[in-house]
């Protein structure tokens, strides 16, 4: 599904678009002109669909060159070993978050409680995944015809990443994993590591950004005025308030 010149949809379940299994989050693909770049994996149930989905956007597997990773739920980290099998891509998380994926620690991103709450089917096995890249906050990459700056923004977890897209021509774009939403909402959960305090500093840090289009983990992307989406939610925060949860 074709979202902007270069950005496709590769996957989306139950709180998205429901196209692929109920698990997975938004995924997305990006043509950088030089090789694709995935953002997120899905559940990984299975991860064949989502390779499908980019075949069926006119690309081969093998275009891949990158899997950036926007956190560690198994929504979005699930399939991140299948598709660097298949692919050969270079899996990139945050530095603090590749011991945590490389080691399989499960218990660290809550998900023998998501499983019992029935997030995920009881036999959900997260295979976790080998790191390639080990990204800072406020490194710059250069991929094709983007610049993409590695954004730290925790919160919703310990290890939540965004990512800011430019071409230099006016079309720069974020993907915001978990950490904020269109409509400025954010994503409430009762996990070890979610952090009110702390998504609100990342969720004013890209408050002060510019970009044309939002496109987030989970629910609608805002393909347009994208960065007013994030200043709603970063109003609410400065208020004392707390944003509405996408559920």
């Amino acid at each position: 599904m074709r979202l902007l010149r270069d950005v496709y949809l590769t996957a989306s379940g139950r709180l998205g678009y429901d196209f692929t299994h109920a698990a997975d989050c938004n995924a997305y693909l990006v043509d950088t002109g030089e090789s694709l770049v995935l953002i997120d994996s899905g559940a990984g149930l299975p991860a064949d669909e989502l390779l499908d989905n980019v075949v069926s956007a006119g690309f081969a597997p093998e275009e891949v060159s990158h899997l950036l990773l926007t956190h560690l739920h198994a929504d979005h980290s699930g399939g991140a070993q299948a598709i660097r099998s298949s692919t050969g891509a270079l899996v990139a998380c945050c530095r603090e978050a590749a011991p945590v994926l490389e080691e399989r620690r499960a218990d660290l991103i809550d998900l023998p409680r998501a499983i019992a709450a029935g997030i995920y089917p009881y036999d959900y096995e997260w295979k976790g995944s080998t790191v390639d890249m080990r990204l800072n906050d406020g490194q710059e990459l250069r991929i094709g015809r983007y610049r993409i700056n590695v954004l730290y923004t925790p919160g919703h977890s310990s290890f939540d990443t965004s990512y800011l897209f430019d071409d230099g021509e006016g079309s720069s774009f974020l993907f915001s994993g978990d950490t904020v939403f269109a409509g400025g909402k954010i994503s409430l959960l009762s996990t070890f590591d979610f952090q009110m305090q702390k998504l609100a500093s990342s969720i004013a840090r890209l408050a002060r950004m510019d970009f044309r289009a939002l496109l987030p983990g989970h629910g609608p992307a805002a393909l347009g005025n994208g960065a007013l989406h994030v200043q709603a939610a970063a109003r609410v925060f400065s208020r004392l308030g707390v944003p509405e949860s996408i559920g």
